[in-house]
């Protein structure tokens, strides 16, 4: 048997064999400029609330959230790896962060009304775990706390942050049967 002989076997058994996708690689993901401007933006807000309404440390914990959670959503948007259906969540938690029409507006209560905006998106990111690896969620995350935690104590707070008529409101929106 030549060498010809032998390559062409060897591409003949190669053809048999399945095909094996290559594990993707992780692509760093950097955050587009209008939502790191909001993102800066939004953190210099909080921070001014709290420093001038002083107001409890519980809800200034959960408010804190809020940017961190917003450059997560925005970034799984981006990811090519999350699906379209995650990426409409994700989007739909977005857009309720910048929008002014909120169950509780922050044009009336100021950063207080964000706290709606973080149980939204905690609950749109346990909707998005359910089709998304948690590992590539965990890959856009920047917050201090781990995010199962985070999302597990808000979830568990939810009613006393915002009223169990607005969560159910939110889980009727998040989680509507087709």
């Amino acid at each position: 048997m030549n060498d010809e002989q032998r390559h062409q076997d060897k591409q003949l058994s190669d053809e048999r064999l399945p095909a094996v996708r290559r594990p993707a690689e992780l692509v760093p993901l950097k955050l587009p400029e209008k939502h790191q401007r909001f993102y800066d933006k939004l953190r210099a807000k909080i921070q001014a609330f709290i420093r001038e309404k002083g107001g409890s440390e519980k809800a200034a914990a959960y408010i804190l959230l809020a940017p961190d959670l917003f450059v997560l959503l925005a970034r799984l948007m981006l990811d090519k790896r999350v699906g379209v259906q995650a990426k409409a969540l994700a989007g739909i938690a977005v857009a309720y962060f910048i929008t002014p029409i909120d169950f509780i507006p922050e044009a009336l209560t100021g950063a207080l009304g964000l706290l709606d905006d973080v149980v939204l998106a905690v609950y749109a990111l346990r909707r998005i775990l359910v089709d998304v690896d948690e590992a590539i969620v965990r890959e856009h995350w920047n917050g201090e706390e781990d995010l199962l935690q985070v999302i597990t104590r808000v979830i568990k707070s939810a009613d006393e942050l915002v009223g169990k008529k607005i969560v159910h409101k939110i889980e009727e929106t998040l989680f509507r049967k087709k």
